[in-house]
């Protein structure tokens, strides 16, 4: 197979001979006839620059791993995962070989309309030939704008109580706490649960006395009944009075 004379003889033996790894099976062990399919599939491409060359070994390699992904995933052995992730790899070694091929196609035709694509190393000569530039987008220091005179921070500000007046409330509310803890004294939130306790139970009980009071006065013992409920709910309302604000 014949290729242009101005890529070097080491850069074909080199490709060529990486893709006729991929060409054992097929060739029973033989390195000859491997190295032939190899340079056969590759001459396919018409490559006439190294960019082109490299591009079309890419595509004949990323399409051999896609079938053989894809064969291995045939196994009937395989678990259920080991072949969802041989065919999902399959699915993007394709993708890769199709945009490998959009780019070869594209460096074809700028090849044909005579338009010289940069490559890699002209575009890092360019910036290299640029030093100053570089050096100056690099070093250009960042301005930095200084607050107003006239915002000053919260601690400082006259006539404001700080972060440190909040702290020294929070600590003589924590010190009043403990003291009425440890002298025996209730806290607001216990007289609070004592007091409403106290009016749930009048409450109750002047409910009953007024279903009682409702009730038939012919009824046996509906006086007895009235004057116990009426008992109660003094007991109650002293409770309340006891426990106090």
């Amino acid at each position: 197979m014949s290729f242009p004379a101005n890529i070097a003889q080491t850069i074909l033996d080199t490709v060529i001979g990486r893709l006729a790894r991929l060409f054992d099976n097929g060739s029973g062990g033989d390195s000859v006839k491997a190295h032939e399919a190899a340079s056969q599939m590759l001459s396919a491409y018409n490559a006439e620059t190294t960019d082109e060359l490299g591009l079309a070994a890419e595509i004949v390699s990323l399409q051999l791993h896609t079938l053989e992904a894809l064969s291995d995933a045939s196994e009937r052995d395989l678990s259920l995962n080991k072949v969802l992730r041989l065919r999902g790899g399959a699915v993007s070694l394709s993708r890769e070989s199709h945009k490998a091929r959009r780019e070869l196609d594209k460096l074809r035709s700028a090849r044909g309309a005579g338009i010289a694509l940069p490559s890699v190393e002209t575009m890092t000569e360019a910036v290299a030939a640029q030093p100053a530039i570089v050096q100056a987008a690099v070093t250009q220091p960042v301005p930095v704008h200084p607050l107003p005179a006239e915002i000053t921070p919260i601690e400082t500000t006259p006539g404001k109580p700080g972060v440190e007046n909040v702290r020294s409330m929070i600590a003589d509310a924590r010190e009043a706490v403990q003291a009425a803890s440890k002298t025996g004294g209730q806290t607001w939130a216990r007289s609070l649960q004592k007091r409403l306790a106290a009016k749930q139970i009048t409450d109750t009980l002047k409910r009953k006395q007024a279903q009682y009071a409702t009730l038939t006065p012919a009824c046996h013992g509906a006086p007895a009944g009235a004057a116990g409920l009426n008992a109660f709910a003094s007991t109650g309302r002293g409770l309340a009075a006891a426990v106090g604000p």
